[in-house]
Parts: structure tokens; C-alpha cells; sequence
């Protein structure tokens, strides 16, 4: 028996009986699980829940975020002209939008630790689609803000949540690639969103509503529907399937996650809700450290997004066409996202993948930047949004798995999820407002700010986070194991969490 676990049993963890009648340890218990579940068996039981997890999640945040893709596709179809608004109003309205998602996140992944993904996913993502279809049916700019308040906070809490599901199912060495495929309903709800407006686009004038009625309406009409089904789709743990995982699956599966902090010493994750937690998430220097980071792609993502139609328009498309040649940017992006979650995960480097994502997208828009205003090259500039959003995309996911790998104990890890979602989406108040209107096309302050951001905050500071961690790590290795057991309780390093000597923060 490893001497690790020979500590962790005389301290009195919790006795099992196996299979062949002799009692041994939870933690020995799962140490066996481990060595049952490698190579194809353990293939076919991820394989299992990428089809039966990663789909769900998929769609309810691809119906959320299309709303933030489809505002700048909404203003070529009329939205100014029946609110009545001009662009410092159009501005304003997007900005709103992120003050309550910001205040949304933390409450919102609290009340999901408390109540369950289950029933809390689903309600969230029908309450944005009637408050998207109410949206639509909007003729005064005071009603139109209303429903952006209220959309902000519903929307707020649905990005975190899923998030924190995926932090259930998946080992710390599968989650970043996860996450990516997750996030890529990101980039997927950005071409969605333009390819849907380009059909929706011919309804213009129907009935007499215009195109953006339509986009909202029809949209939000869907969400609910899903919404609805949701309720019957959600796996929001392994302890909760009763169909289609065995028992010695969940078993292995809610063990793994049990220990995930401890590495091979047998000291579980605290599982259970605590205040105290929620506090420790909000003193974490690693919920600020990443939320930097996420606060600059905020900025960026949203800035960028409002205003793609009409650049892409500006290089001599028409209104209709300009939405379906969005969409072929995102795409990429969202192949670039997938790619780099997988090698992240291989190569297990968190600042690596997202200091060079964000090195590419500042190449990007310096290409943009450059060309925009030289009407004769369109493909240069069409070039450089590609290059902007394959750069862009990735960063997002690589942040929050970093954050979701660096924090031990799963209340922590919900509120530090939703509080870093909740600093980062204020970036959206400072994206919605870069872009100035008399500058187009060439927006000039907008894609300077981003250029800046991006290379402090996205490049440089990554390095600097990744050389303090590992100073932390070299600190804690240095320290024997026995002399750390020795020290402390297994009740005492669980409560302790990634402060634990034990913990060693992903890289």
C-alpha cells in the first residue's frame, strides 16, 4: 500500500468494503477504481459523457449568447429607426446590459449549488427567451432598457453554471479541451446569429415589423422551447444519472472529483456549501489574477461583435450579405478554440494558451487597423477579422478552466467562477462604448484600446501569472509530504483548499 494513503488511514477515513470482502479506505477504494479505469474503458466512459453532457450545455449557452451576437445584426435591420435612438442611445442600451450581467453571476451560482443545475439551468434560459421575445415587441427606448436590465441578470447566471458542471464530470487533465468545445458555442452563436439574420432578414417588413422584431422574437421563441426541454436534459452530476452510467462509473467518477485536490495523498475536495467559502473566493489574488485577463477579452468580444456587421458591410457588401460573411470568421474561431484546448490539455500549458491566442488576435487587428481604410483590399482586412476572431475565441475558456483547475473546493470554485465571470463581464460596458459611431469604419480609439489591452493584459500579464504560480509550486514541493501530514488534519488541508501545502496550481 502506498505510505500516502497508509497516513490518510490512520487518520480515519472513511472504511469501505470492496468486492473481495477486504475493508479497505475510500481514497485505497478509489486508488483501485484508477487502475481499473485506463485505457479503452476509461476512453469509452469520457466518450460517454462528451454525448450525454457536453451537447446539452452546448445549446442552452448557444441559445443565451446569441443575443449578444445578434445586437449588431438587429441594428442594420431597423432597431435605431422604430426605438427612435440615436447611436449614444443604441451605446448606452448595450451598455446597461452588463452592469446587472455582472451583478447576476455570484448569486446565481450560488442558488445553483444550493437548489441544483438541474432545475436552475433550464428556468435561467427560459426566463432570457421571454425576455428576448418581450424585447422585440419593444417601440420606447425606456421599455427597451428595461428588458436589457432584466436580460443581463437571467443571462448572467447560465455561462458560470455550465461551467461548474463541466468541473464535476472532468479530470483537471480533460477539462480544458471541454471547455473549449463548450465555448465554441460562443463562436458557433456568432455565425449562428449572422446566418440566422441573413434568413430572418428577408422577413423585413412583413406584416409591417421589421427585421429586428423578427430576430428577437423568433430567437427568444426557441430558447423557451429548449428551456423547456432542458428540464429532462441536465446531468448536473454523476451521483444523479441513473441510465446510462453503471455503477462502478459513477462511483469512479464521483471519487475522482472527490480527491481531485489532494493529488495522491488522499485528501478529498470539501463538497460541501459554505459561506466561508464564498468569502474565500472573493479574498482568492487567483479570482482577480484571471479576471484581468477575462476583463480584456470582455472588452474586446463584445466591442468587436456589436460592430463586425457594419465593418464587414463597410468593405462593399450589402446589409443582407454582410450578415452571412460573418459568419465564416467565426467558424474559424471556433476551430481554433477546439484545437487549442486540446493541446493545452497535452501539453498541460494554461499561459501558453492564452498568451499566443491573444497574440494572434493583436495581429489581427493591427491588419485591420492598417487596411481598413484602403477600400481597394477588402480581402486584407477580411483576413485580418479572421486572424482577430481565431484569436479571440480560445482565450475565454483557456481563463476559465485556469481559474476552475486553481480553485479546490466546490463552493469556492462556484462562487470564484461566477465573481471572476461577474469583474469580466463589466468589460462589456467598456466594449459597448469604444466603438464611436463618427469614427466608422475605421474606429480608430476602438481598435487601439484593443490593441493595448490585449498585448498588457493578455500577453504579458499571463507570464507574470504563470511565474508566480510557479514559484508557489516549487515552495510547496519543497516540503515533504509526511511532514505536511504530519502537521495538519485531513479535516484541516480539506478545509484549507488550494491553500493547502498539497495543492499545486495548474500551469
Amino acid at each position: 500500500m502506498d505510505i500516502k494513503a497508509v497516513h490518510t488511514s490512520k487518520r480515519g477515513t472513511k472504511a469501505v468494503d470492496s468486492s473481495n470482502g477486504i475493508t479497505m479506505t475510500e481514497y485505497e477504494h478509489y486508488c483501485q477504481l484508477n487502475e481499473d479505469f485506463t485505457g479503452e474503458r476509461m476512453s469509452k466512459l469520457v466518450r460517454k459523457i462528451d454525448y450525454r453532457v457536453l451537447p446539452q450545455l452546448v445549446i442552452i449557452y448557444l441559445l443565451a449568447y446569441v443575443d449578444r451576437s445578434n445586437a449588431g445584426n438587429a441594428k442594420l435591420f431597423g432597431t435605431l429607426e422604430d426605438l427612435n435612438i440615436n447611436g449614444t442611445q443604441w451605446n448606452t442600451s448595450l451598455s446597461i446590459f452588463f452592469i446587472t450581467y455582472a451583478l447576476g453571476g455570484v448569486p446565481s451560482n450560488i442558488m445553483l449549488k444550493r437548489i441544483g443545475p438541474r432545475f436552475w439551468l433550464p428556468t435561467l434560459l427560459i426566463a432570457c427567451g421571454v425576455t428576448i421575445i418581450c424585447a422585440g415587441c419593444q417601440s420606447t427606448y425606456g421599455g427597451w432598457i428595461a428588458f436589457r436590465l432584466i436580460l443581463g441578470f437571467v443571462e448572467a447566471g447560465i455561462y458560470p453554471g455550465c461551467t461548474f458542471i463541466l468541473t464535476a464530470w472532468y479530470s483537471p487533465k480533460e477539462l480544458h479541451t471541454r471547455m473549449t468545445v463548450f465555448y465554441s458555442a460562443a463562436s458557433i452563436a456568432g455565425a449562428f446569429s449572422g446566418l440566422l439574420a441573413y434568413g430572418i432578414g428577408h422577413l423585413d417588413h412583413t406584416w409591417g415589423y421589421r427585421g429586428w422584431r423578427w430576430i428577437y422574437v423568433l430567437e427568444g421563441l426557441f430558447a423557451v422551447i429548449v428551456g423547456l426541454m432542458s428540464y429532462f436534459w441536465i446531468s448536473p452530476n454523476p451521483d444523479r444519472v441513473k441510465t446510462w452510467l453503471t455503477e462502478d462509473e459513477k462511483e469512479f467518477l464521483a471519487l475522482r472529483n472527490k480527491y481531485a485536490a489532494g493529488g495522491e495523498t488522499g485528501i478529498r475536495e470539501k463538497q460541501e456549501f459554505s459561506m466561508g467559502d464564498v468569502k474565500k473566493a472573493f479574498h482568492s489574488i487567483h479570482t482577480y489574477s484571471v479576471a484581468l485577463i477575462e476583463f480584456t477579452v470582455a472588452t474586446v468580444v463584445y466591442g468587436i461583435s456589436f460592430v463586425l456587421p457594419g465593418i464587414v458591410s463597410s468593405l462593399g457588401y450589402s446589409s443582407v450579405k454582410a450578415q452571412a460573411m460573418t459568419a465564416p470568421p467565426y467558424i474559424f474561431a471556433c476551430i481554433v478554440t477546439v484545437v487549442s484546448g486540446v493541446m493545452a490539455d497535452r501539453y498541460r500549458q494554461r499561459a501558453l494558451a492564452i498568451a499566443l491566442p491573444n497574440a494572434m488576435a493583436v495581429v489581427g487587428f493591427v491588419i485591420i487597423i492598417s487596411s481598413i481604410r484602403f477600400h481597394n483590399v477588402p480581402g486584407v482586412t477580411y483576413f485580418g477579422i479572421f486572424l482577430m476572431a481565431g484569436g479571440l475565441y480560445p482565450i475565454s475558456p483557456g481563463v476559465i478552466a485556469w481559474v476552475a483547475l486553481n480553485m479546490a473546493g466546490s463552493t469556492k470554485r462556484a462562487a470564484g467562477i461566477g465573481l471572476m465571470m461577474s469583474i469580466a463581464q463589466l468589460g462589456g460596458v467598456l466594449g459597448s462604448n469604444i466603438f464611436l459611431a463618427n469614427e466608422a469604419p475605421t474606429y480608430s480609439t476602438g481598435f487601439g484600446l484593443c490593441i493595448a489591452m490585449l498585448t498588457a493584459f493578455g500577453v504579458v500579464w499571463p507570464g507574470i501569472y504563470y511565474l508566480i504560480l510557479r514559484k508557489i509550486n516549487r515552495k510547496r514541493a519543497a516540503k515533504p509530504v509526511e511532514e505536511v501530514m504530519d502537521k495538519y488534519t485531513p479535516e484541516q488541508l480539506t478545509e484549507m483548499g488550494d491553500e493547502s501545502p498539497l495543492f499545486r496550481y495548474a500551469l
